[in-house]
């Protein structure tokens, strides 16, 4: 390739390629923007709701478990994606080719149900560019070391996507969903959202950890650290969505840029501890080689030991108290909060600039919304609220802080 600008990878996601109808209407969009002077490499999710009732089936067989077969059985929706698509752009006239991620060798750990990729062989799709073949990459699924089919976690497609554009050198992966454009906030419980045109890769990273559902935090991360744009856009629009772009490229970045929100989270209270780091290490440790993600923690000393809250994601609550049932006597007390969610807003200009945080829990305080926790770092603020109050919580700081269209 004689520079990054002459392969263009193209992610669709569930929506783009839920019906025979859109796969058609994906196809006609390729043969429309080919351009012999520009490759074109896709990735693909499986067709919408196809995952959902994988799961389901997985869950009435064994629920909860995870492993091999479990992850065979998800991936199978990408399959039969990248073949429908790739028999649509033959049927429009162009050459294709489908693969399943071990065809193309993009090799991950073996944390199944949320791997890592490690590398990924560039032989096979750069051959077939040179070819004039389509490549059409199953999304979301990778291989490990025993050969045993991986999957990258819900929303992984964009990772494989933004992954196969940094390993073949491809400077932007466009990622098409059925949102125009990433919003300031989830219109459906706020409204008066407005979309947003770039946004710092910083900034997404926040967002996509603090529950917004537009990106894989994953592909945010892989796109900062090797240096490709992410362009999100409508399957269904042809127009500009929102640019995934290094910080020094936006020329004014407003106090705060977005508002998310996580609808369900859980939140973990356990006393009395042992004192000491040790019981804190040990526990986070066997959490983590489960896979659970603890997100907001807080710690406190009492005369009968330390207290600990810490917050999940609702789907990791069950695997969560199942180790901490192995680890701890009957005498320490567990106490689960379920119907919670989680708020936060997000913006790099909030570095030092004092009054953010005041502003926040004024605004929260003006509707008598309690707090249970609360996380800042230099760029969020958040906190975990009751599940009931959280469209009234979200409008109220979308408003404050000058985010409504």
């Amino acid at each position: 390739m004689k520079t990054q600008t002459l392969i263009s990878v193209k992610k669709f996601g569930g929506t783009s390629v839920g019906s025979i109808e859109k796969i058609r209407n994906l196809a006609d969009r390729i043969k429309r923007e080919s351009n012999p002077d520009k490759a074109q490499v896709l990735v693909v999710s499986a067709m919408s709701g196809e995952t959902n009732k994988l799961v389901a089936l997985g869950e009435n067989i064994f629920s909860g478990f995870r492993g091999p077969a479990y992850d065979m059985l998800l991936a199978s929706g990408e399959q039969v994606s990248a073949a429908l698509v790739s028999m649509a752009l033959e049927k429009v006239g162009l050459k294709s080719k489908p693969y399943l991620a071990y065809q193309l060798g993009i090799v991950t750990d073996s944390m199944y149900s949320r791997a890592r990729i490690t590398r990924i062989d560039t032989k096979k799709i750069l051959a077939d560019i040179r070819e004039g073949i389509i490549p059409v990459v199953a999304g979301f699924q990778g291989v490990d070391a025993l050969d045993n089919i991986t999957t990258l976690g819900r929303g992984g497609s964009d990772t494989t996507g933004v992954a196969l554009a940094a390993a073949i050198g491809a400077g932007e992966c466009e990622i098409y969903t059925d949102v125009p454009a990433v919003f300031t906030a989830d219109p459906r419980l706020v409204p008066r959202a407005r979309e947003i045109s770039k946004i710092s890769f910083e900034e997404m990273i926040e967002m996509a950890s603090l529950g917004s559902k537009v990106l894989h935090i994953r592909s945010v991360e892989l796109g900062a650290k090797y240096h490709v744009r992410i362009h999100v856009r409508s399957s269904f629009e042809d127009r500009e969505g929102t640019w995934i772009i290094p910080e020094g490229e936006i020329m004014e970045n407003p106090l705060v840029s977005s508002l998310t929100h996580e609808a369900l989270t859980a939140v973990i209270k356990l006393f009395p501890l042992p004192k000491g780091t040790e019981s804190l290490a040990s526990l986070f440790e066997d959490l983590s080689e489960k896979g659970v993600v603890v997100d907001i923690i807080t710690q406190s000393e009492a005369p009968q030991g330390q207290q600990l809250a810490f917050s999940v994601p609702h789907e990791d609550l069950k695997l969560a108290l199942e180790v901490i049932d192995q680890r701890f006597s009957k005498e320490i007390q567990v106490e689960v909060m379920k119907e919670i969610s989680k708020v936060s807003i997000v913006g790099v200009g909030m570095r030092n600039h004092p009054g953010v945080a005041a502003k926040f829990f004024r605004t929260l305080a003006n509707k008598n919304i309690p707090v249970h926790l609360v996380t800042t770092s230099e760029i969020k603020v958040s906190a975990i609220i009751d599940k009931k109050d959280l469209a009234e919580a979200a409008n109220s700081l979308h408003t404050a802080f000058d985010l409504d269209s």
